[in-house]
């Protein structure tokens, strides 16, 4: 389903926004998971506070969740699990420059100034998982959060699932889409091994997902499931979780190396494959 509300690629105001965003929902009165493209800011009046702005008043009286990534907090080890998609003596360098997880810190620049407005909204919940967090805001923000451990990185989304929610991307593509690394959980697809810094120690995190950037290739199977609203050069897409997390499942279950990269250097993606071929290595 797609309409037009800007047939020109000229800066987009709130009143729009906030339509488009209302358009492409499924469920009204339920909560969603937001993603914004970095550039998005760039494209509508006012930057990243007009995108909030809009987002607020769509998602009123509902929670809506962001991811708020930070990767800089990784550190490896210099021998670790096997088939973990990780050389660990090429990451030695990089653990010098790792810092200390807290409630604080900015996502990651790939997730642009989006999950860092959001965290500073009064009200918004972030979840403590040192490389994975979400931010939550809304009414119930802190049950949000809270459904997310060390053990169950994708709890948010599990919870947004339940409550029969929504996911809205604004600008963005599936390569954004980390509810899909949900599917993948529900699918049993293989995860990886890494290490944090929290809490003055280094924390160990299972369950950790694969690489996003074969996600892409969901958008024709989810095409049924879509909505979505034209304004000028780009859009915003909605979809029910519910349907989405069928529709994939059912692929992955039928073809274990769907939405895998196709890049021949992708030590995440060839782990998969190669257990999907061969099963896992002892330790």
């Amino acid at each position: 389903m797609e309409r037009t509300l800007s047939p020109v690629s000229a800066p987009i105001g709130f009143r729009t926004l906030a339509l488009a965003l209302e358009a492409v929902r499924w469920n009204s009165n339920g909560p969603a998971l937001i993603l914004v493209a970095p550039e998005t800011e760039h494209r509508v009046r006012g930057g990243v506070a007009t995108v909030l702005g809009a987002v607020q008043a769509t998602m009123q009286g509902n929670v809506w969740i962001t991811p708020a990534f930070t990767s800089r907090t990784m550190v490896y080890p210099r021998v670790g699990p096997p088939d973990n998609g990780v050389v660990y003596l090429a990451m030695q360098a990089a653990n010098s420059r790792a810092t200390f997880f807290h409630i604080d810190l900015p996502a990651d620049p790939e997730w642009g100034p989006f999950p860092e407005a959001a965290r500073r909204l009064p009200g918004a919940r972030r979840s403590e998982h040192p490389v994975l967090s979400f931010v939550a805001v809304g009414p119930q923000a802190e049950t949000a959060a809270a459904a997310q451990s060390i053990l169950d990185p994708w709890g948010p989304i599990r919870w947004l699932h339940a409550e029969d929610g929504d996911v809205i991307l604004v600008g963005a593509d599936h390569t954004m889409n980390v509810a899909i690394h949900y599917v993948e959980a529900l699918a049993g697809r293989k995860t990886f091994v890494r290490w944090a810094l929290m809490d003055r120690r280094v924390v160990e995190l299972p369950g950790f997902p694969g690489c996003r950037r074969g996600f892409g290739a969901a958008a024709p199977l989810l095409e049924p499931a879509t909505r979505r609203v034209h304004l000028g050069d780009w859009f915003l897409q909605g979809l029910p979780l519910e349907r989405m997390v069928q529709i994939l499942l059912d692929l992955l279950r039928r073809d274990p190396m769907a939405l895998l990269c196709e890049d021949p250097l992708c030590l995440l993606c060839h782990a998969v494959r190669q257990h999907v071929l061969y099963g896992a290595r002892p330790a």
